[in-house]
């Protein structure tokens, strides 16, 4: 199967599984019903993933990946340029691929979904905040910067869930604005610290 039909059949397998998920368990989805649902055939699903759980662990981990990739923080010199550039075009791009691949992210984290969902994304952006406190001078924080990156990163997956579950009623750019002024205009200027090593 040449690479383009791969991507071909991978995209009408998620495609199935969100339209299956929207109103039945994730649990009780079988490979036969992504199958017929996408119209390809079982040979073509056992090519590509070893089972059903294969199949959800890996679009799972490369949507998170592509989300990361997308959020990469660039390089900054001062602490403005931290909050007020870097870390907003950031958030921009978060909000925005978020927006792009709302109908995945709704049925993952909705009545049908899968529970660990929320913890695998904690654990995505974990990451990418690990790369962004790389330009942090930690002995200037008043706080561990584990305890820190956890909190951030807990409000705003919260704001990220509020956003999708209200049906997404303001836009890319508001969030990020949003996010970035209660975070970088809260959260570091309340430290009243040079954090930049």
């Amino acid at each position: 199967m040449q690479d383009r039909r791969k991507v071909r059949s991978r995209n009408y397998l998620i495609k199935a599984l969100i339209k299956l998920m929207k109103n039945k368990d994730v649990q009780a989805i079988t490979v036969q019903n992504l199958v017929d649902e996408a119209q390809i055939a079982r040979s073509t699903f056992y090519s590509l993933y070893e089972d059903k759980q294969d199949f959800l662990n890996q679009i799972i981990d490369n949507m998170f990946y592509q989300l990361r990739e997308q959020t990469k923080p660039e390089k900054f010199d001062t602490l403005s340029d931290f909050y007020e550039t870097a870390c907003y075009r950031c958030y921009m791009k978060h909000f925005e691929y978020i927006e792009e691949h709302s109908e995945f992210f709704k049925v993952m984290l909705g009545n049908h979904g899968i529970s660990s969902f929320r913890k695998r994304m904690e654990d995505s952006a974990v990451e990418t905040y690990e790369e962004i406190f790389k330009y942090i001078d930690e002995t200037k924080l008043p706080i561990p910067k584990d305890y820190l990156i956890q909190y951030v990163i807990s409000a705003h997956i919260g704001l990220t869930f509020k956003w999708l579950r209200d049906g997404m009623k303001y836009s890319a750019i508001y969030m990020a604005e949003l996010v970035s002024r209660i975070t970088f205009k809260g959260i570091f200027i309340s430290f009243s610290l040079e954090l930049l090593q």
